[in-house]
Formats: C-alpha cells, sequence, structure tokens
C-alpha cells in the first residue's frame, strides 16, 4: 500500500503568534536569573555552614585571641565577667515552636577585654523565651549575679536581610523593646563601646534560656532544588512557544 504524499510531505512550519512571543522573551530571562540567583543563594549558605563547622573546630578563644583582628565568626568562646541584668533588652518578632517570642539581651563586662582607657562590653545573647499574652508586659527573667563565666560562640550579624525599623534612635526606660540589636546599634542603644562580635550562650551555659541557634533558615540543597525548578520551568516554556508558534505537535507525530 502506497503512503499518503500528504502526509509523507508534511513540513516543520512557523505559525507566529506576537502576544506569546513577546510573553515568553519576557518571561524566559526572569526564569534563567531567578535559577542562578538560587545557585548564588546555594553557594552563600555552603560557605556560611563550612565557615561554622571549620571554626567550631578550633579551641575556645581566649582573651588574646579576641584582640586579634580575625576571623571568629561561630567559634567557641567562654568568657569571664559580669552581666549587667538592670539594662535588659528584648528583640521582638522572635517566632519559636510556631509561638512569639523575644531574644534577650544583655550587656556583659568581660574582665581584661579592655580598649583604650576602659573595658570594651561584650554583647551577650541569652537566648529565646515566649512573649506574654498581654504585650505590655514582657516576661519576667532571671538576672546573672556576680561574677561568672558564659560559655557560648562568637557571631556577627550577615550582611543582606530585612530589618523593620522599629523607630527607637534610644532608650530612656529598662528593660526595652526593640526589633534588631546587632553590635554597632548597641553602641548607641547603651552608649558604650562593644566588642565586634556578639556571644550567642550555649544551652549548657550559666544564664543560658532557649538556645538551639540556627546557622542557615534554608540549607543549600533547597537552594540547588530551587534553581532546577526555575531552570526546568524555563525549558517548558521554550517547548510550549514552540508547539504554540508551530506545527511541532503535528509534525513531530508524523515524523
Amino acid at each position: 500500500m502506497s503512503q499518503d504524499p500528504q502526509f509523507s510531505r508534511e513540513k516543520f512550519e512557523w505559525q507566529l503568534n506576537t502576544k506569546i512571543i513577546v510573553f515568553s522573551l519576557v518571561l524566559f530571562p526572569l526564569l534563567i536569573v531567578l535559577g542562578f540567583w538560587q545557585l548564588e543563594r546555594a553557594e552563600e549558605k555552603r560557605s556560611i555552614v563550612d565557615e561554622f563547622r571549620l571554626n567550631q573546630q578550633a579551641p575556645p578563644a581566649t582573651l588574646e585571641d579576641l584582640l586579634e583582628s580575625s576571623n571568629h565568626q561561630y567559634r567557641s568562646a567562654w568568657l569571664t565577667g559580669t552581666l549587667d541584668g538592670s539594662r535588659r533588652i528584648f528583640l521582638d518578632n522572635r517566632v519559636k515552636y510556631g509561638r512569639p517570642g523575644y531574644e534577650v539581651v544583655e550587656a556583659m563586662t568581660v574582665l581584661g577585654l579592655n580598649v583604650g582607657a576602659g573595658p570594651q562590653l561584650v554583647l551577650v545573647n541569652r537566648g529565646w523565651v515566649a512573649a506574654s499574652l498581654d504585650r505590655r508586659q514582657l516576661p519576667q527573667i532571671e538576672t546573672v549575679v556576680g561574677e561568672v563565666q558564659l560559655r557560648g560562640s562568637l557571631y556577627r550579624n550577615l550582611r543582606g536581610g530585612y530589618r523593620l525599623d522599629d523607630g527607637i534612635s534610644a532608650i530612656t526606660e529598662w528593660p526595652s523593646r526593640v526589633g534588631w540589636a546587632s553590635v554597632e546599634r548597641a553602641a548607641e542603644l547603651f552608649g558604650a563601646d562593644f566588642y565586634a562580635y556578639q556571644l550567642r550562650l550555649d544551652a549548657d551555659s550559666i544564664g543560658a534560656l532557649d538556645t538551639g541557634w540556627v546557622t542557615v533558615a534554608v540549607q543549600p540543597a533547597k537552594h540547588t532544588g530551587y534553581a532546577f525548578q526555575w531552570f526546568a520551568m524555563a525549558v517548558v516554556l521554550l517547548v510550549m512557544t514552540l508547539i504554540a508558534n508551530s506545527n511541532f505537535g503535528s509534525w513531530i507525530k508524523r515524523k
């Protein structure tokens, strides 16, 4: 039996749809950019995790180490001094276990940590505490009294991210509720000089509340997975654009 000539002679032809082409030209680069952005985020998170693992393996930082201008991010440290519980800051909008709460921050005078003519304070994050049902009432926190040794990890706020302006430039009443507090902002709020890294307490340290610090909120592998999804969507868009602007569907069936 002879083959249908019309069937055998069908050629690939373009059937251009201007609106679909314009839509694809706009969307395709966006999908590619989002894919590479997620790959960059994955690399950033991978660097953070590697830095955490490396510095956690180092021995606890000594006072001599603290005075050196090197990278101490996530390094363990045992600091001896006194906590100032009379000037306590509650970092607002910290959600844990699905509950709103605060991170409790205080200033510590560390023995031997002097800069110039006076002592340099260390900002200490004691951990998380649940918020009261009445927003007007701050939680009651036990004050750490006397000279103590605190154990934790040194931490400096990572660049990037978003911070809501709480509109607070100076604190006139203690304890106080603020939206965020880096060591630079602590210098303004407390009116004193602070060490470049804060100390986030270990779970077994004196004065620790609910710690369980998160190194990265989203793991590198998840960002890589997001990148794959964006790139896959770009490929699907190309195929659908090809089908919508040609006889590709019927042509491929008759090949």
